[in-house]
């Protein structure tokens, strides 16, 4: 059967009564979760993938406040990745996990991208070592990877200095310890909806549960669309699809 997995990111969470950028960050994030959990109410949810600037207070309190909201509205397993802002030993003390979910037909793989206090992606060989040992984790037919920064260029030159360097030598590693496994990934860190490719896979960028990054911006700025996320839809031919959703404020 095909899987449901709700994906967001960059939701950006501050201590309570404060804003960032003039965004109410828990309140975007409560209406992205609460429209999302309507949805999951009709065609259902099998897991969430939070990939990474989950706070911008990176404090355990803040990720604690963190998942008792996720708790409100679902009970699924979830895959935390750290971003930029994140800290991810306060993310650990709070009960954030990066460990892979693993089902008969699909696993979902995270990879650290990030290095503390620098917004760039960097990923090292122990990195890559705890890729290796959670492909070792079940024998699931097909791997989706969740990662922080982009995978592709997204025509913001402030942000594309940021992504990832060498996507297509990192998907064809993973493909290989995957056992030929990959059929696609997943991103944060644009605050947009991204689609492209990398060699022959898929990959999908998710708009930020709070403020969006204007699209093709030179320099910093943000755009007017609404606070977002994406459902993937992962099928047992090992197809991945998503669908992006907004939410009204």
């Amino acid at each position: 059967m095909a899987r449901r997995v709700l994906h967001i990111s960059d939701c950006h969470l501050v201590a309570p009564g404060e804003t960032l950028l003039q965004t109410n960050t828990e309140a975007t994030l409560r209406a992205v979760l609460e429209q999302a959990a309507d949805e999951a109410m009709q065609s259902g949810c099998d897991a969430i993938i939070a990939s990474g600037d989950l706070a911008h207070t990176p404090t355990v309190p803040v990720y604690e406040r963190f998942l008792s909201i996720l708790n409100d509205y679902f009970s699924v397993p979830m895959l935390t990745l750290p971003g930029n802002h994140d800290v991810w030993h306060a993310m650990q003390q709070a009960g954030m996990s990066m460990d892979p979910i693993v089902w008969e037909d699909w696993h979902l793989q995270g990879l650290d991208s990030h290095e503390d206090d620098r917004p760039r992606a960097l990923i090292t060989e122990m990195d890559r070592q705890a890729v290796e040992q959670g492909l070792g984790r079940g024998a699931a037919r097909w791997v989706l990877l969740a990662t922080h920064h982009p995978l592709v260029a997204i025509d913001c030159p402030w942000l594309d200095k940021d992504r990832i360097i060498g996507p297509l030598e990192l998907m064809n590693w993973l493909h290989d310890a995957s056992g030929q496994r990959l059929r696609g990934a997943v991103f944060g860190h644009a605050h947009q909806e991204v689609e492209g490719r990398v060699g022959a896979w898929p990959v999908f960028g998710v708009p930020s549960t709070c403020f969006q990054f204007r699209p093709r911006s030179a320099k910093f700025a943000v755009d007017d669309n609404a606070p977002g996320y994406q459902w993937l839809t992962l099928a047992e031919d090992g197809t991945v699809n998503r669908a992006v959703s907004r939410v009204s404020l």
